[in-house]
C-alpha cells in the first residue's frame, strides 16, 4: 500500500499493483536466428551408409574413385591414339598404315573412298571416347545400371581392333573400371544412392488464374 498526503486533505491510501495482476504479454518479435533455414536432406534407403557431411549424398568408396579415374585414362589414351594417327595419315606413305581398316582397303589417299573411311575410322574414335566417359561419369553419379553398362561400354571399345593397337590400350583402364563397378563395395554404394535418383511426381501447372482487376462478382447496381 502507498499513502499519498496532500495540504489540507486526508490522506488517501492506493494499492501498490501486484505482479500476477499485470498481464504477460507475449513476446512479439521472436529472437533473431542465426542459423539458415535448409529443407532436410533427403531420405537414403540404407539407413546405415555413412553420408558425406558436406554434401548429405552417400559417401564414394574409394573403388567408384578408382572407377573413375580409369575411366578417364580410357579416354585420355583413345585421344592420344587418335592423334597419333590423325599425324599418321595426314602423310601419304603412313596413310594405309595408320589403320587396320585403311589397310585392309587400301583406298588411294585422295579419292572419296579415303575421305570416306577416314570418316568411319573418326566416328569408332568417337564411339570408343563416349563408352568410357559414359562408365567414368555415371560410376560418379551412383547409377547401378552401369554395372551393365561398363560391360557394353567395353564390348564397345572392341571396335579398336579396326583401327590400330594404339587404340585398343584404351581397353585396358576400361576394363579395370568395369572391374571396380562390380566390387561389393561399389554395389552398396549404387543401393544408397538408388533413392536419390528416384523420379519424383510431376508437378501439374495451376490454370484458369486471372490476374489483374477481378469482375465484381453479385454485384447488380454497377452499370
Amino acid at each position: 500500500m502507498t499513502e499519498v498526503t496532500t495540504a489540507n486533505a486526508p490522506t488517501v491510501t492506493y494499492p501498490v499493483p501486484s505482479a500476477t495482476l499485470v498481464p504477460q504479454l507475449p513476446a512479439l518479435v521472436d529472437p533473431v536466428s542465426t542459423e539458415i533455414a535448409t529443407l532436410p536432406l533427403q531420405a537414403v534407403e540404407e539407413a546405415d551408409y555413412p553420408l558425406s557431411a558436406r554434401t548429405g549424398e552417400p559417401q564414394r568408396p574409394g573403388v567408384i574413385f578408382g572407377a573413375i579415374v580409369a575411366g578417364w585414362v580410357s579416354v585420355a589414351t583413345t585421344v592420344g591414339a587418335f592423334a597419333y594417327w590423325w599425324w599418321q595419315a595426314a602423310s601419304v606413305t603412313g596413310f594405309h598404315g595408320s589403320a587396320r581398316l585403311l589397310g585392309w582397303f587400301g583406298p588411294d589417299p585422295v579419292s572419296w573412298a579415303a575421305v570416306a573411311l577416314v570418316v568411319v575410322v573418326a566416328a569408332l574414335g568417337v564411339l570408343m571416347v563416349a563408352a568410357a566417359g559414359m562408365v567414368a561419369y555415371n560410376a560418379w553419379a551412383g547409377n547401378g545400371w552401369i554395372r551393365l553398362g561398363s560391360l557394353v561400354g567395353l564390348a564397345v571399345t572392341g571396335v579398336s581392333f579396326l583401327l590400330s593397337w594404339f587404340f585398343s590400350a584404351a581397353m585396358v583402364p576400361l576394363a579395370v573400371a568395369a572391374l571396380l563397378v562390380w566390387l561389393p563395395s561399389a554395389g552398396r554404394f549404387f543401393a544408397a544412392m538408388k533413392d536419390l535418383h528416384t523420379p519424383r511426381p510431376r508437378v501439374v501447372p495451376t490454370t484458369g488464374i486471372r490476374y489483374g482487376r477481378q469482375p465484381l462478382i453479385g454485384r447488380t447496381d454497377v452499370g
